[in-house]
């Protein structure tokens, strides 16, 4: 590949990643403003289940070890659902829907916990987000990239007959995929052990 083709090939790149990322703050817009069109009883019922969730981690209610464990398994969901996804040539629909959901998710979260704390849920709902869902959704942002170009690539070589040299660009995937993993992990850990000690350090 010459200069000229790489420079080319770092600048589709680079336009891929800014859809993805405009989807994606599109979608956490979308999530947080969903909670004050939904109705009075629907909000009560997510204020209810907002309440008691902070409540159970001022009193030290939760289980660290099952909480951890159900964090692993939520986090570890998405990034297989993604990569086993990247391995089909019909996959990039479903892998942009998975992250548009948890984007649209971690907007509406910040919109309930404000709407039911009011000027506190502003402290709590940062603490609830940041930095280890952030950081998990740009690990999503960084799995859906390879993965939609694994899609791609996959469905070139089988309809349009381009020669790939699938060795590498395997070995690459695996490696983005056992990265996001391990980030998934730390996420997790921090979630359960600092986030909701910062948390009950507000309420």
């Amino acid at each position: 590949m010459n200069v000229y083709s790489k420079k080319q090939s770092i600048q589709k790149q680079k336009k891929k990643y800014l859809l993805f990322i405009s989807m994606i703050l599109m979608s956490v817009v979308l999530g947080f403003f969903f909670y004050f069109i939904i109705s009075d009883g629907n909000k009560d019922l997510v204020s209810s289940i907002q309440q008691d969730f902070f409540q159970s981690i001022k009193e030290h209610h939760i289980i660290y070890l099952k909480s951890l464990f159900n964090s692993i398994f939520s986090n570890s969901l998405y990034i297989i659902l993604i990569f086993v996804l990247g391995l089909s040539v019909i996959g990039i629909v479903f892998i942009i829907g998975i992250v548009l959901f948890k984007s649209f998710i971690l907007g509406f979260s910040i919109s309930s916990i404000i709407g039911t704390f009011g000027w506190k849920g502003v402290i709590l709902s940062f603490f609830y987000v940041f930095p280890h869902q952030v950081f998990f959704l740009i690990i999503l942002l960084l799995m859906c990239f390879h993965s939609c170009n694994f899609c791609c690539r996959l469905f070139k070589h089988l309809f349009m007959k381009n020669i790939i040299n699938f060795k590498i660009i395997s070995r690459k995937y695996v490696k983005v995929f056992l990265f996001s993993m391990l980030c998934a992990l730390m996420c997790s850990i921090y979630e359960v052990f600092i986030m909701q000690y910062l948390i009950r350090l507000v309420l």
